[in-house]
């Protein structure tokens, strides 16, 4: 049976350094340890020199490296955590208000774009679908600017958002991306500020 209770271990630690191609990983925070023989690695570090996602499902208690079986319901990569290739727009990694949306919903995860531009992804192929949710953040909800996000994918329009003004709810959308290589988001706010792209993420 699996272990669930919690145990104290003694490891040791001796800077180790990890070399993925003669390339030192940097593992951020995370260090290798040892214990009993055996040496442990941090899995995101690695998953990032091999240019693989990495993500955590904690109702069955599982880390997918690369792909992830759809029948999880998680996307195999989250917007936020997919490095940009070239950017000329306002974008911000996190989530404007905490994550709280126009009509008081709270996200988890997502990206703000603060001011017109374009950001775009390498996709090369590896997803599916493209799924999330585009709305103001609350704070900004009587923002009467419109704001459109569009996404194109390979240079092809394959989304436009609802204008996004005051008194808009958010909106989800869902984009088949099969094949894409490019992915664009482009952010149209030809007058206002701040829209929030809510639990964004691929799925292969």
């Amino acid at each position: 049976m699996a272990k669930s209770a919690n145990e104290l271990i003694e490891v040791t630690f001796r800077d180790i350094k990890i070399y993925s191609d003669g390339n030192l990983v940097n593992t951020g925070d995370s260090e290798a340890f040892i214990y009993n023989g055996t040496t442990y690695l941090p899995v995101r570090a690695i998953g990032d020199a091999f240019k693989k996602a990495v993500n955590w499902d904690g109702a069955s208690s599982s880390i997918y490296i690369g792909i992830q079986p759809a029948t999880t319901g998680q996307p195999t990569v989250l917007l936020e955590d997919l490095d940009y290739f070239t950017s000329d727009m306002g974008l911000d990694n996190s989530l404007y208000d905490s994550g709280k949306d126009n009509v008081g919903t709270v996200h988890s995860s997502g990206i703000t774009l603060k001011r017109g531009g374009s950001t775009e992804y390498l996709l090369n192929g590896k997803y599916r679908k493209f799924s999330g949710t585009v709305g103001l953040p609350y704070s900004r909800r009587d923002d009467k600017g419109e704001k459109i996000m569009r996404v194109y994918g390979d240079g092809k329009l394959l989304y436009t958002s609802p204008i996004m003004t005051a008194g808009v709810q958010p909106s989800p959308f869902n984009i088949d991306v099969t094949g894409v290589l490019n992915l664009k988001i482009e952010f149209d706010n030809s007058s206002g500020y701040y829209l929030c792209v809510y639990d964004a993420g691929f799925y292969a």
